[in-house]
């Protein structure tokens, strides 16, 4: 069915719109690699085209060039090739493989043959199939489920689980594409707490890393949300689940949000952004914004500026985007479907108006949501909100590293004190280095002080050796200059080279609009951090207890059209 577009907006402000221009997408699978957005899957809607349609596509956007955002995409600013076969019904997952080379897109609403994976090859955009060792477990009754990827470490892990279709079997699915000529994946279902149209995030915790999930249905059928303090903790070494109490700003419960997770600059904290999401019970969709402060364990309300010249209702809501993480700062969210508070139903799913942002961009270090990109060599800062929670500055030294009350499981005590070192790959990232955005607020940072003999005993040992080295050196240059020679010294003779910082970059996940968020008293059938919480099986709500794994399978989800 051809779209109708007025060429005005809902606020009656003109529009001049170009054919092509994606308007709309649903459910989108997104990752980065190669400094390039990718999307596929979901539903789209395109001015003169059809109605939310499924399009058989993979498409993506150069993020080392400049373009608008915070409206509809003209079709100059993205790219796109043909997907073969059925995985283009998305609704699933697609993850990289360390170096950036390769994305590999599995589950959702269709799926190829059981044992293999479709392989995206960024540098040639052409597609493959690749083989699977270890079982035939990519279904087509996946879709609606919290994924995750390690690419912020060289370990190249995917992991995925739940969902939204009824009879998928409860599960753990950890893709091992380290070596891609022998792509391997294990299978852990006992236990494993069921989530749908949740969120999880990999964070580099432990020996092997420690998944996070929050949020979403543990029955999406009689509509039973979890509640936003109950934090599914999942380390990957020992193949445990544990759940831990989260306090704090608690969000209201919610399912179909989006979010991306950032390390502190000297890993001693990471910051999980969550963006928007829909309450069934209310039929109310979110614009708010929070982070979730790890290993506190501290949920934290963000109040997020728009630098928009849309003039897109302050009170909308959005659900059903999906999130990429870029340079460890940058969230991009991808689609979604946008609500009004006081009508619940979708207004940008069927036309083309320039002030609904199909995609949206988040600065997670100032709360911005932008609305011009242009690629920056900015690096990420523990935001001030955030550090005046959790302790430190802007370069980390957080100070809160437990739950209130700590952690009620020794092992995890022991697993949270360790990080795996970043990934030594930045070739999917922003490779730019730069100083700390915003630099460093020493005042309200709490580092430990050493003793005062040792300060003095260092400055004056420090002095005594730099009167030295300018005695040798200022000796060497009027020797050289009695014999007639130019003063030359090697480069850094004395060690005094610009020392070189770091260019540890992450990514992975997602972005919207920062309109106004709906309030407590907005929901009068939930109060704050309230809501029907069904736990797995044997596993406490209100503790860390832990229990043990072994092998199963996934989902994703349903939500109104």
């Amino acid at each position: 069915m051809a779209l109708a577009c007025s060429g005005r907006s809902l606020v009656g402000r003109d529009i001049a719109l170009v054919q092509d221009a994606l308007c709309f997408a649903a459910t989108p699978d997104v990752a980065i690699a190669d400094d390039n957005l990718y999307f596929m899957g979901g539903d789209y809607t395109f001015n003169g085209g059809d109605t939310t349609s499924l399009e058989n596509k993979v498409y993506w956007l150069d993020l080392k060039t400049s373009f608008p955002l915070d409206s509809i995409l003209p079709p100059n600013v993205y790219n796109s090739v043909n997907v073969p076969g059925p995985h283009w019904q998305g609704n699933g997952a697609l993850f990289r493989n360390p170096e950036g080379t390769t994305l590999y897109h599995l589950a959702g609403f269709a799926a190829p043959d059981n044992d293999t994976v479709a392989t995206f090859n960024v540098a040639t955009k052409t597609w493959t199939k690749a083989t699977v060792g270890g079982g035939s477990f990519n279904t087509v009754s996946r879709a609606g489920a919290a994924t995750a990827s390690s690419s912020s470490t060289d370990l190249g892990l995917g992991f995925i689980t739940g969902g939204s279709s009824e009879d998928t079997p409860p599960g753990l699915i950890t893709l091992d594409v380290s070596q891609p000529d022998a792509l391997k994946w294990t299978n852990k279902t006992r236990r494993t707490p069921k989530i749908a149209l949740g969120n999880m995030q990999y964070a580099r915790f432990g020996t092997k890393g420690v998944l996070i999930a929050f949020g979403g249905y543990s029955n999406l059928f009689t509509a039973t949300l979890y509640d936003m303090s109950l934090i599914h903790v999942y380390d990957v070494e020992s193949s445990t689940w544990f759940n831990v109490t989260a306090t704090g700003d608690v969000p209201l419960a919610r399912s179909e949000m989006c979010s991306v997770i950032s390390a502190s600059p000297d890993d001693s904290s990471f910051q999980i952004t969550v963006f928007g999401g829909y309450n069934i019970r209310t039929g109310r969709a979110f614009s708010d914004t929070y982070v979730l402060a790890v290993p506190a364990f501290r949920w934290i309300k963000i109040s997020a500026t728009q630098k928009s010249k849309s003039d897109l209702d302050a009170s909308a809501g959005r659900y059903a985007m999906s999130c990429a993480l870029y340079g460890d700062r940058q969230l991009w969210s991808v689609g979604g479907n946008i609500m009004l508070s006081d009508d619940n139903t979708i207004v940008n799913q069927q036309s083309c108006n320039s002030s609904w942002g199909v995609i949206r961009m988040l600065d997670t270090t100032t709360f911005e949501w932008q609305s011009q990109y242009s690629p920056s060599s900015a690096e990420y800062a523990v935001p001030d909100p955030v550090f005046k929670v959790i302790g430190g500055g802007p370069a980390g030294r957080a100070t809160l590293t437990s739950p209130r009350g700590g952690f009620n499981d020794t092992a995890l005590n022991t697993i949270f004190t360790k990080v795996i070192p970043r990934a030594r790959n930045t070739r999917s990232a922003s490779t730019a280095s730069g100083g700390i955005a915003g630099g460093d607020n020493t005042e309200d940072e709490t580092p430990s002080s050493p003793p005062v003999g040792a300060i003095a005993g260092g400055t004056v040992g420090g002095v005594a050796l730099l009167v030295l080295v300018i005695g040798g050196l200022v000796y060497a240059i009027r020797r050289q200059q009695r014999k007639r020679h130019p003063p030359e010294l090697a480069d850094n003779t004395l060690g005094w080279g610009k020392p070189e910082l770091s260019t540890h970059t992450s990514f992975r996940q997602k972005d919207n609009p920062s309109i106004q968020e709906l309030h407590a008293d907005d929901l009068p059938q939930e109060t704050e951090g309230n809501a029907v919480v069904e736990a797995p099986p044997g596993i406490p709500t209100s503790s860390s207890a832990s229990v043990e794994l072994e092998s199963s399978d996934h989902q994703r989800h349903p939500r109104p059209r």
